[in-house]
């Protein structure tokens, strides 16, 4: 099961590699990643009393967010923001092994939360665009398979922060 999810992860990846590519701008990981668990019929308030998982930002169904939003269009949707990773300089090597503790530790959890209603699971791993013209990281299949486990997304969140 986890061989099929493999090739979908690397068209994933692979998308996302493509819309970094024509900016021609290095990425650093700003040592930052966030586990992200959302669904369109799932009761988060009713969920959080009861888990584990510290939610850093707490989103729910019908919201108007405020950001990147012109149209202010309501959230269909509903779930919570964990932080991962946090430290300040971190690279992705770092990340990932964290990321992994991670979903070692809230595998049963993370099996719960489909149950209580979340489609929707991801891991956004925090980048800076920077002026190199040319950045490789490397995704251990270790990680992919274990996203790939439970369906679960990966984002890179990239931003330019102001020099000087």
């Amino acid at each position: 099961m986890a061989n099929l999810a493999l090739p979908f992860l690397f068209l994933l990846i692979r998308q996302i590699v493509i819309v970094f590519s024509p900016t021609i701008r290095t990425l650093s990981f700003m040592g930052f990643c966030v586990f992200v668990a959302s669904g369109l019929n799932f009761d988060v308030d009713s969920y959080l009393k009861s888990s584990p998982f510290k939610a850093r930002s707490i989103f729910r169904k019908g919201d108007i967010p405020a950001k990147d939003n012109p149209e202010r269009q309501s959230r269909p949707d509903s779930g919570f923001v964990v932080l991962v990773s946090s430290e300040e300089g971190q690279g992705l090597s770092a990340q990932v092994k964290t990321a992994m503790k991670f979903l070692a530790k809230h595998e049963k959890e993370l099996d719960r939360l489909k149950l209580r209603g979340v489609d929707n699971m991801l891991l956004d791993f925090g980048v800076e665009l920077g002026d190199e013209i040319e950045h490789a990281e490397y995704l251990p299949p270790e990680l992919l398979v274990v996203m790939a486990r439970f369906g679960m997304g990966l984002v890179f969140s990239a931003i330019r922060i102001p020099r000087g």
